[in-house]
């Protein structure tokens, strides 16, 4: 592709308008930033207030919008972080006429070239941006999805077990009791810095992001946890619960602290689970070794077992 076919940039904060109306056209009718510009502003309004953090590809001669990449970096939930440290990538769609153009692959090229972020991670990546993963050099993988059973529930209408066996209940901690208490906004501006300090996984998270990312989401309501062993903070967990006809599902989406923090956790997932009258809690990793999930009290579920975890909720799909 000819560059000069494209004006390759940030999002200006005057074209709002036309980048929900993109998104509407060919990413999604009716998808949450078309519905809600405060979405749409909280997650990706740079905090220098100048313009979007989503690139756009302008066909010069229309003027219109062709493609657009949008990414998220850390920072975005505490300034502190500096910009070029890590970013997650968002929605990545061109349009129809913009086809054998390349513009998808000099969208992130502004991305690396000009951003310029240390890391780049995304999750559920398609098939064709797999590729264009790969042919750039990007580490690829699955993600492993963990769950647990309401054991007073015998009867489920998320997961689907396909007739396989239901798996037994949490294995009994090995580890001295731990147990999960959940704290407020407050409570998390004085956890211990050193829990932070001490992490090896990238990104890292601080306080503030933990509270900006999640306490302070426009849309949905967040639980923070802190994992406790003998009155001493051992990690960070925070969930989020789903619903479909009425029937709740609780998510882990976010873990701080080391892998270890979440063994012996079995009996308080189960006491959750029964709390909330939920189905079942999920959690998606990546690096976290096996044996240590199965020590929190995990099940592992295999790509090949037949079993289904649902993921999306909006809408509910299995």
């Amino acid at each position: 592709m000819d560059k000069a076919i494209y004006d390759i940039r940030l999002a200006r904060l005057d074209e709002t308008e036309r980048l929900q109306t993109f998104i509407d056209e060919h990413w999604r009718r009716n998808h949450i930033f078309v519905k809600s510009k405060t979405l749409l502003d909280w997650q990706h309004l740079n905090n220098s207030a100048d313009h979007y953090n989503f690139i756009v590809g302008i066909e010069i001669t229309s003027g219109e919008i062709h493609g657009v990449l949008g990414f998220i970096p850390l920072s975005q939930f505490d300034a502190s972080l500096p910009d070029e440290s890590l970013c997650w990538m968002a929605i990545w769609k061109v349009c129809a006429a913009a086809r054998g153009r390349k513009l998808g692959r000099h969208l992130m090229a502004y991305l690396t070239d000009c951003v310029k972020p240390g890391c780049i991670s995304t999750v559920g990546a398609t098939e064709m941006t797999l590729r264009m993963y790969a042919d750039r050099g990007y580490q690829i993988g699955r993600m492993a999805q963990h769950f647990v059973l309401n054991p007073a529930i015998d009867k489920f209408s998320l997961i689907n077990l396909n007739g396989m066996p239901r798996p037994t209940t949490a294995p009994k901690a090995v580890t001295p009791k731990k147990t999960l208490r959940r704290i407020s906004e407050n409570e998390l501006h004085r956890s211990d810095v050193k829990l932070f300090d001490k992490q090896l996984a990238i990104p890292k998270k601080t306080p503030a992001y933990i509270i900006n990312r999640y306490c302070r989401h426009p849309l949905y309501h967040y639980t923070i946890y802190h994992i406790l062993q003998s009155g001493h903070v051992e990690g960070i967990i925070v969930t989020r619960t789903s619903e479909h006809r009425s029937v709740r599902a609780i998510r882990i989406v976010e873990f701080v602290g080391p892998d270890a923090a979440i063994t012996g956790l079995g009996t308080e997932w189960l006491d959750l689970l029964v709390h909330e009258n939920a189905e079942y809690i999920d959690f998606y990793s990546a690096g976290i070794p096996l044996e240590i999930l199965n020590a929190a009290g995990f099940h592992h579920r295999q790509a090949d077992s037949g079993i289904v975890v649902p993921n999306y909720f909006e809408p509910f799909s299995r």
